[in-house]
């Protein structure tokens, strides 16, 4: 009878971390390659005059960031020790490499979290380059929260498939 039932939990796999999500992977990391673009493209500040040239790449980038969210969301992420390990080895990462971390497990997924700001920097730089345009430091300093935030999705999604 204990035989039959250890073979019966065997056959059980009981998923305690949110599933590995290789799609979910390529669309964070082709999005991130198209929001560095956008940000390529402005390096050099811009003029609220020719705003209109980059509304609908905002608008765009900013739709795909939040359909990343809406699918990392989607995925049930339970309250348990592994995902604590896999956000903790996700942050020990970040920290090695002077970044900072992500929040703690029992929260909304890190790499949600994460690209929520991504998308409220976009937002922001959009919403002052339609007003007055943005200065080549200030594109550097979204940039630099920008790039902090991918680094935290990507990590941690990353950890996943540990």
């Amino acid at each position: 009878m204990l035989f039959g039932v250890c073979i019966g939990l065997a056959g059980c796999a009981v998923s305690l971390a949110p599933k590995f999500d290789q799609h979910i992977v390529d669309n964070l990391t082709g999005t991130s390659t198209d929001v560095f673009q956008l940000l390529a493209e402005v390096s050099g500040g811009t003029t609220n005059s020719d705003y209109d040239k980059r509304d609908s790449k905002y608008n765009q980038l900013i739709g795909k960031l939040e359909s990343l969210v809406l699918q990392i969301n989607a995925r049930p992420v339970p309250n348990n020790k592994t995902v604590n390990k896999i956000i903790a080895k996700a942050n020990e990462g970040l920290k090695k490499r002077g970044v900072s971390t992500l929040i703690s497990a029992g929260d909304t997924s890190p790499s949600a979290t994460a690209l929520k700001n991504v998308a409220s920097n976009i937002a922001k730089m959009k919403d002052t380059d339609k007003k007055q345009g943005v200065t080549a430091f200030e594109v550097q300093v979204f940039k630099g929260n920008i790039e902090l935030f991918f680094d935290q999705a990507l990590t941690y999604e990353r950890f996943l498939s540990e």
